[in-house]
């Protein structure tokens, strides 16, 4: 693909020479003659310069380069957009292995592929062009949508239902029994977990994390959303759009977390609790109570980000002038005992 189309596909303007084939695409670190790389930055556009890239996406406010370039708004996007131009994947025809176990009740869609040791039980319905890796487990009455892909040993409990473009990878669990018990005269009741999980439309989950079924209700993922390696995310919990959740967070029981929020690694949210729209939550944060549209929070427990670090301040400060405020309250204490 010569430059000149490229910038046509990402909605670039081009510097240089703009006839230049683009074979394909590369970091920094690795580019070589016909790669297309990406610079976000003055320092990195330094380093690509001093590659063999053929041509480098950088922002519009960069300085010029003796590199071809092709100025975009967000050069990381713009590169993700060529890259999927480049790779697409072809429609694959339909594969069930041999070693694959599914039952006669379940409904397959066009081009689904089945690899070993997959276990499809009763009444389950898979839609178009979903791959399931082998080792995959889907229980009775789970519903997949189209364009669906569960890496290696997936286990989907009964009812579960995934819309379109789901992506699960190796080890996810979702709907198994949620953490529900009641106590009553010093023994402990398991309490029914009849609900199930809907995870909608373009939502992928990092391995080996687990999403629980609702006691009663539904455990809801929404659409857009991306969670990443172990986390877990409990019964009744409900999240919302385009929510971005690093690796190792915990939402405890029947938590609401609003669209668009940022959760850094290993947050903690507490039963009952609900996250507003457009909230940023800092690492290793305890949220604790309710949180606010728009607020930008961290901390155990979490506070506005502000105040946290006010409070972190005055905390060294009282650390490291300890000894001397000690001695002024003994010496105090001493000059009141002699009047």
């Amino acid at each position: 693909m010569k430059i000149r189309e490229l910038a046509l596909l990402i909605e670039g303007t081009i510097e240089g020479d703009d006839n230049v084939d683009i074979t394909d695409l590369s970091g920094i670190e690795s580019a070589g003659s016909g790669d297309l790389t990406f610079a976000s930055d003055e320092d990195k556009l330094g380093l690509a310069e001093t590659s063999q890239t053929a041509c480098i996406l950088t922002t519009r406010t960069s300085r010029k380069s003796t590199k071809p370039l092709i100025r975009v708004n967000n050069p990381k996007l713009a590169f993700l957009i060529a890259y999927n131009a480049f790779h697409k994947k072809a429609s694959l025809p339909s594969f069930i292995h041999p070693l694959a176990s599914i039952a006669s009740s379940a409904v397959l869609g066009k081009n689904v592929r089945i690899e070993a040791y997959v276990s499809i039980e009763d009444d389950v319905v898979i839609g178009n062009h979903t791959t399931i890796a082998s080792g995959c487990v889907i229980k009775a009455k789970s519903r997949l949508g189209e364009s669906c892909r569960l890496g290696p040993r997936v286990v989907l409990h009964e009812g579960v239902i995934l819309k379109n473009n789901v992506v699960l990878h190796s080890g996810v669990i979702v709907g198994d029994d949620g953490f529900g018990y009641v106590r009553d005269r010093g023994d402990i009741y398991k309490f029914p977990q009849l609900g199930t999980v809907v995870i909608e439309d373009n939502v992928e989950v990092g391995a080996n994390s687990t999403i629980d079924r609702g006691s009663l209700g539904c455990t809801i993922i929404g659409a857009g959303t991306k969670i990443d390696n172990l986390c877990h995310i409990a019964h009744n919990v409900k999240i919302g759009k385009n929510v971005i959740m690093a690796a190792q967070c915990g939402i405890a029981g029947s938590s609401v977390i609003g669209d668009n929020v940022t959760m850094s690694g290993q947050v903690a949210v507490t039963d009952n609790v609900t996250v507003g729209r457009n909230v940023s939550i800092g690492g290793k944060s305890a949220v604790i109570g309710h949180i606010k549209d728009n607020a930008v929070v961290w901390g155990i427990p979490a506070r506005d980000v502000g105040r946290t670090k006010k409070q972190m301040a005055v905390l060294s400060w009282l650390t490291q002038n300890f000894n001397g405020l000690s001695k002024l309250i003994r010496a105090q204490d001493q000059d009141k005992d002699r009047s």
